[in-house]
């Protein structure tokens, strides 16, 4: 709500209704009676921008909202806390600005969300003995950067026992269950051994029919990370 005379100036309802006065909003106008004889104390009309602007005002007085200069400085300077803010005002660091006090209540509601931290998350320690009992698979890209062949990917395997790793670039992420199938025939065929569970996120490339049909009939076990929790899958994840 704005004043007509002050064009800049905006009316606090919430302080006009204080003073003992109703507030009465309608699609074309307002008013604002006094509450105990029902007496007119100023009227507005409400403009295409769907601002209401007082053009009959009875009473001279003067409603505009007010805001607390602690607070108001508290929001200017990035939520500092109060102790902050008084400890600048000490050594002058910033001009024109008064002597501030610390509230007594309230709580800023943005200064707690940007503090809130995530609690930590109880990751599953393995206790593997032999290699390939448990490949750690991720995918990494698009990178900013094209390698000589145009690959924006790379398909990374960490086998849990010995920490050795597998890299693969490609071009799709379509690719990765290819590098799967060639890597399987690489280490299994190294090892005389058979990779025994496969750990990945829940990325599409990893979750297709290809990918289960293929663990299903090499009876590999498949282990998902939760989702959106990648420090799940921390052991490639880092790596990456």
């Amino acid at each position: 709500m704005v004043v007509n005379r002050l064009k800049k100036n905006h009316l606090s309802v919430s302080q006009i209704c204080d003073q003992g006065h109703n507030v009465v909003f309608s699609t074309k106008d307002c008013e604002i009676r006094n509450s105990s004889s029902g007496e007119l104390v100023a009227k507005g009309v409400r403009t295409p921008n769907n601002i209401y602007i007082l053009n009959k005002i009875q009473e001279d007085k003067c409603y505009l909202s007010q805001i607390d200069e602690s607070w108001m400085w508290h929001k200017r300077l990035g939520h500092a806390s109060f102790d902050k803010l008084i400890n600048i005002i000490k050594i002058n660091a910033v001009r024109a600005i008064q002597k501030l006090f610390k509230p007594n209540q309230g709580v800023c509601g943005p200064f707690q969300h940007g503090n809130q931290t995530r609690t930590s998350h109880k990751t599953k320690e393995f206790s593997t003995s032999n290699p390939l009992e448990i490949i750690h698979v991720d995918l990494c890209g698009p990178t900013t950067a094209l390698t000589l062949q145009g690959e924006r990917y790379f398909a990374l395997f960490v086998d849990d026992y010995t920490r050795m790793m597998w890299v693969y670039s490609i071009k799709y992420k379509s690719e990765a269950f290819v590098c799967l199938k060639n890597l399987k025939a690489l280490v299994e065929n190294e090892k005389d051994s058979k990779i025994k569970c496969l750990r990945t996120d829940r990325g599409g490339e990893f979750t297709s029919k290809e990918f289960y049909e293929l663990c299903k009939v090499h009876g590999s076990e498949r282990e998902l990370s939760p989702a959106r929790t990648p420090k799940k899958n921390g052991v490639v994840e880092r790596r990456n």
